[in-house]
């Protein structure tokens, strides 16, 4: 119950945070309903998703083999099952995406990276069992965030490759692959290392875990607000 629960609140609130950017767009709009379905389902769903799922879960096979367990297991997990795994499948199904769409337009590699961040989203969220963590994720949608950011910052090293600007394409990759595996990995550990801080009995570690989930949460809401008004001011100036 839990699960569907936190689906169709994933589903509602994840698509207000999306669709602003869509509607933005007024009538200078490119992908249509077939292309947004396509994206959801084939490189989102049965690609991105999929993968994820059985690539972590062959992750936590193997750690429970060699014995990992604790705190060490939750910060490794962190960067190595969800950050690296997650990512590179998102990014992946991005380009599929980008390359079976035809993608020209910058806002519509935001708009299809940003689907496939959440249709993974989604499915995070039915399968969390965890209405606190759903609802952080909801309210801080990260995965929504990181791969419009992500659509964005690819687009840009193209334009750069094709003008040959070698410092521009450096640049522009590191945002597009580094920073989001990076950011997530800072995130999730933060999320854990509050848990963790939470469980101790010591005043002092009470009181670190309140202030560092306020600054998380702070600097996430503030993160979410400044990239979809960035989004949508790219929609509007779409052509």
């Amino acid at each position: 119950m839990i699960g569907l629960i936190g689906a169709i609140l994933a589903v509602i609130i994840s698509l207000c945070w999306y669709l602003p950017a869509v509607r933005a767009q007024g009538e200078n709009r490119v992908l249509t309903k077939k292309d947004y379905w396509k994206t959801a389902a084939v490189y989102g769903f049965c690609y991105t998703c999929l993968l994820i799922i059985t690539t972590e879960i062959l992750w936590d096979a193997v750690a429970d083999r060699v014995g990992l367990s604790g705190f060490k297991r939750e910060l490794l997990s962190d960067f190595f099952r969800a950050a690296l795994l997650e990512e590179f499948f998102k990014f992946t199904g991005f380009l599929l995406a980008k390359r079976s769409l035809k993608l020209g337009r910058k806002i519509d590699c935001i708009l299809v990276a940003g689907l496939i961040g959440l249709v993974y989203s989604v499915v995070e969220k039915a399968v969390q069992g965890n209405l606190a963590a759903v609802a952080v994720g909801l309210a801080i949608p990260m995965h929504i965030t990181w791969q419009f950011n992500q659509g964005g910052h690819w687009f840009e090293y193209e334009k750069a490759r094709a003008a040959n600007d070698r410092p521009r394409m450096r640049s522009e990759m590191i945002m597009a692959i580094a920073v989001p595996f990076i950011f997530h990995g800072c995130w999730d550990s933060g999320l854990d290392l509050v848990i963790w801080l939470m469980a101790k009995e010591a005043t002092a570690a009470q009181v670190i875990s309140g202030v560092l989930i306020l600054a998380m949460l702070t600097l996430g809401i503030l993160y979410t607000i400044r990239t979809i008004k960035k989004v949508r001011g790219i929609a509007r100036a779409a052509l």
